[in-house]
């Protein structure tokens, strides 16, 4: 099978025999199998990574990424709207978690955790797509789309500018103490399924504590 692989990775790495071997070596029933037929371009560089992974071999002999930036020039134009550059980082999260999921599913040995691992992907894929969905309309258009998530949170962070100093310092104290929960529930590592939105919830609820801590400032 290692032969197979390196001639394989000869030839340029064709998609339909990576495809192939994977299902030899992993079965035709892994989820993963369903992924790249679902959306090749995204699952590609995983199938390669994956392959060559398990035979020691060198993935970048085939694979040549560009840079994300190179990709999306307009980040680092300074009249970028701010929602764009917080889904840039966001987006880079959510391909790591995109990716250690994957790594998690080839060494899944029940369909229960198998399923448990497909949804963390589906959720990342999912972000990742969204993301892209509104880069690609900023650098067609010059103007965002607005369809993310990002752009409702942000209107909120706003509203926080209406609270008085009682409401603000109550507020920042229950987010302190949700921030610590999902902190403590991350830390255990015991729900890889909920692992992205845990992170979510906790990137939100830290924004909000930040512009409160912020707003509560102009009173001291």
């Amino acid at each position: 099978m290692r032969l197979e692989v390196i001639g394989w990775v000869k030839s340029g790495a064709p998609l339909h025999e990576g495809v192939r071997l994977f299902a030899l070596l992993a079965g035709k029933d892994h989820p993963f199998l369903k992924l790249i037929q679902a959306d090749s371009q995204a699952n590609y560089p995983i199938l390669i990574h994956e392959l060559c992974r398990r035979f020691g071999l060198d993935p970048r002999q085939i694979t040549r990424g560009e840079k994300f930036r190179d990709n999306w020039p307009f980040l680092n134009e300074p009249n970028c709207p701010p929602e764009l550059k917080i889904l840039a980082a966001d987006k880079i999260s959510a391909y790591h978690r995109y990716t250690r999921a994957h790594a998690l599913l080839f060494d899944c040995v029940t369909p229960e955790e198998q399923l448990s691992t497909v949804k963390v992907l589906v959720r990342s894929y999912l972000e990742n797509r969204a993301i892209i969905a509104e880069f690609v309309h900023y650098k067609e258009h010059g103007h965002v789309l607005g369809k993310h998530p990002i752009f409702k949170q942000l209107r909120e962070l706003q509203s926080l500018r209406s609270l008085n100093p009682v409401e603000l310092v109550q507020l920042k104290g229950k987010l302190e103490h949700n921030i610590w929960r999902i902190e403590k529930e991350l830390s255990f590592g015991t729900k890889p399924h909920l692992e992205a939105e845990r992170t979510e919830r906790l990137r939100w609820k830290r924004l909000q504590l930040e512009e409160v801590t912020k707003l509560l400032t102009k009173y001291q």
